[in-house]
């Protein structure tokens, strides 16, 4: 099952957009594997478990499709479900793409790299490790920055000083477990570092992506991506004529297979060896199927519960409750000025507005973090407050 026709001599260089798709499949096969987890686990708690688990799970099963998909046909498993493979391209075929500009893109893609190259063992496994570890390292990256982005959040770095000040609290002198409390300090550190640097890093991974499909767009390389280039790979399309090897080769290859498990040992042995292969090849030849299917299905159930949700919320649309009453000063609570624009906490005009959510009142975002911080309440109600509930608020202007 493959998305385009193919056909040629295998030499025409991808479009852009072929590219693109290959690309976001595998994204699109994740999303619909948790969304489908996450409807399972609303009835078996049980599925919880791959849930926590969901980032290896699929990196599993994409390294065993792309193991598969690289070592009969030389590509990934997207690419091959678009009718592209993976070339390798040596340092002559390098250095001529790249002297004869945006004119060498197509002479590149079909000169000195014969469509019947495949890929090495060695390139192969180097192509797994790429395809399978960049997008899980990046998913976990993501997920620790996700956790921890709200100690950036803080003017002037407010969130960042509290997270280093609760890892590395101040040593009592005399205190052995304060002269080795290197290694919190260590990691707090470390944190800080990462939560500052890791959007610069992000910006520069995304900007480099976008500079190489821009080049590649407008045909003054064959690379689509830095990690393209630098496993020195080119993508081309697949011609009808490496299909029909392709198929033939595999055909040849299950017969003598099947030959060898059918010679040697008893009957019940080689009816076992038989059916454990022909179980084999099914699953290879329809797990590529079911899986596009499946992101079909899933498309396809988003959009009808979407669409019902939204017809549903435009025909009971109810009108929102009264706000609740709010909750009144403390006695001994810090009084209120007379103009609403004003920072209890400063007197001052409130720049940078922000309240807590125990309370309702808005202050200036560093005058509230620094009180709730130290005091541990809402300075007019005496409402028990924490750093993690104060909420920024923008106004329109």
């Amino acid at each position: 099952m493959s998305f385009v026709t193919v056909g040629g001599d295998g030499s025409a260089r991808p479009t852009f957009f072929e590219l693109v798709a290959a690309e976001r499949l595998m994204p699109s096969l994740k999303a619909a594997a948790a969304y489908s987890l996450s409807v399972f686990a609303q009835r078996r708690p049980g599925f919880h478990r791959l849930l926590d688990w969901e980032d290896e799970c699929f990196a599993l099963v994409t390294a065993l499709l792309d193991r598969q998909a690289l070592a009969t046909s030389s590509a990934s498993f997207a690419d091959s479900l678009y009718g592209l493979r993976r070339v390798p391209v040596d340092a002559r075929t390098d250095s001529g793409a790249s002297s004869s500009g945006s004119g060498g893109g197509e002479g590149a893609a079909g000169s000195s790299d014969s469509p019947a190259r495949s890929l090495s063992r060695r390139q192969q496994r180097m192509t797994l490790l790429l395809l399978v570890g960049l997008p899980y390292v990046k998913a976990k990256l993501d997920a620790l920055y996700s956790r921890h982005r709200t100690h950036v959040d803080g003017v002037l770095g407010l969130g960042l000083a509290r997270l280093q000040r609760q890892a590395s609290p101040p040593a009592q002198p005399g205190d052995a477990a304060a002269r080795d409390g290197w290694l919190p300090r260590l990691r707090a550190a470390a944190l800080a570092a990462f939560l500052r640097a890791y959007p610069w890093l992000h910006a520069g991974q995304e900007a480099a992506s976008f500079a190489y499909q821009l080049a590649y767009l407008l045909d003054s390389t064959s690379y689509y991506s830095p990690a393209v280039h630098l496993l020195r790979q080119r993508i081309a399309r697949v011609s009808g004529h490496e299909l029909v090897e392709a198929e033939r080769s595999t055909r040849a290859r299950r017969a003598a297979e099947l030959a060898r498990a059918r010679a040697k040992g008893a009957a019940p042995a080689r009816l076992a060896r038989e059916g454990a292969l022909r179980a084999g090849y099914a699953l290879a030849d329809h797990t590529r199927n079911a899986l596009i299917l499946s992101v079909f299905a899933f498309k396809i159930l988003e959009w009808w519960y979407t669409s019902g949700e939204e017809k549903l919320a435009s025909q009971k649309a109810l009108p929102p409750p009264p706000p609740p009453p709010a909750p009144r000063p403390a006695p001994d609570g810090l009084p209120l000025p007379e103009d609403p624009a004003t920072c209890p906490l400063c007197r001052q005009a409130r720049t940078n507005p922000a309240l807590t959510t125990a309370s309702g009142y808005a202050f200036c975002y560093p005058c509230i973090f620094t009180h709730v911080e130290q005091h541990g309440r809402c300075p007019i109600t005496h409402i028990p407050a924490t750093v993690d509930s104060i909420r920024r608020l923008y106004q329109s202007t």
